[in-house]
């Protein structure tokens, strides 16, 4: 087999920055140096980098993690794109991971380094192939060419939709009310649960998306038409629900510990979520962790690629659009995931 050999690199990329933190209008396309990668790094032409509400946390200095940008900063975590090169010690060939070919990935927990640029410099380990769709998974039998549109926002919302479903130790017949079934790490969490075995889900939702939410499995409780407490009080004949998984947190989190049922659980998806109100009334409560792995990473890809999870891109944002992409995502009514297209 020929392994291509590394393209010529351009001395410069456009980048999304921001050089102060603030509203939408902060974020820029600068002109950088194009990176090089490090040892053990991998060098990726980015085609799509996915849009998560901890960007436009980061970018007004919301999230105490904004404390660990260096301004000007890139923002982003996740992306899909193609291999141009790799920085010492890195095997290519022994990775799978040719000059070329198509990968998908996400930024480690202490690295800030962001996406969303035409170039970046990832560690080889936080990267994973990217596989073609099947035909459950809208593609055609046989494809051999990959659509690095939902790969570009799969990284982030998988790795935390595996980890939440985990931590909620879901067993055969459990209840489990999602909020925020909808939204791009929903969609993944609902059928994970069915899968799991779990009895009955709810999930909440905007009216207009509640025909997707019963499409991945779960009974959508519109809450712009109805109060989801009042729901869940009714189905459940006043007994609640043994798991609560809240993507949403600020609203939503205090109210539904009123929800569970004995020994019920509740995982939270935002990192800095107060936790004290549950464990004060000793009801088993966490916060998921993540971390890219390639291991990881494969799996995601696999289950992306059979079907097993969906990823819905709503919108495909050219990078210009990027401050758009932040409106939205502050708006809290996203339905699926938002990419940006470099």
């Amino acid at each position: 087999m020929t392994i291509p050999a590394a393209p010529e690199l351009p001395g410069t990329i456009r980048a999304a920055r921001i050089h102060a933190f603030g509203g939408p209008e902060v974020l820029r396309i600068d002109t950088v140096p194009t990176p090089l990668p490090a040892p053990g790094e991998i060098l990726v032409r980015v085609a799509y980098a996915g849009l998560n509400p901890l960007d436009h946390k980061l970018r007004d200095g919301s999230s105490a993690k904004a404390s660990q940008l260096e301004l000007p900063a890139i923002l982003g975590r996740e992306l899909s794109g193609t291999v141009l090169a790799a920085g010492e010690g890195v095997d290519l060939g022994a990775l799978g991971l040719a000059v070329g070919s198509p990968v998908f990935g996400m930024r480690g927990a202490d690295d800030w380094r962001g996406t969303d640029a035409e170039i970046v410099a990832i560690p080889a380990a936080h990267l994973a192939p990217a596989l073609p769709l099947g035909p459950r998974a809208g593609g055609t039998p046989g494809a051999t060419t990959v659509d690095l549109v939902p790969y570009g926002g799969l990284a982030l919302a998988g790795l935390t939709a595996r980890a939440a479903v985990e931590l909620a130790h879901v067993a055969p017949g459990d209840t489990v009310l999602v909020h925020g079934g909808s939204g791009g790490v929903g969609q993944i969490i609902v059928p994970l649960l069915v899968a799991a075995g779990a009895g009955r889900v709810w999930a909440t939702g905007r009216s207009e998306n509640a025909l997707r939410i019963a499409e991945l499995g779960a009974t959508p409780i519109p809450y712009d038409d109805a109060d989801w407490r009042e729901v869940i009080r009714e189905s459940t004949d006043g007994k609640g629900v043994d798991v609560v998984i809240d993507t949403h947190y600020f609203s939503t989190f205090l109210p539904s510990l009123d929800l569970l049922a004995p020994d019920g659980r509740i995982v939270v998806l935002p990192t800095l979520a107060d936790l004290t109100p549950a464990t004060e009334r000793g009801i088993e409560a966490h916060i998921p962790a993540i971390s890219p792995t390639r291991e990881v990473l494969d799996e995601l890809a696999r289950d992306l690629a059979s079907g097993r999870i969906p990823l819905e891109v709503s919108a495909v944002l050219p990078l210009t659009e990027i401050a758009r992409g932040h409106e939205l995502l502050e708006d809290g009514h996203t339905r699926g995931k938002i990419v940006l297209a470099l």
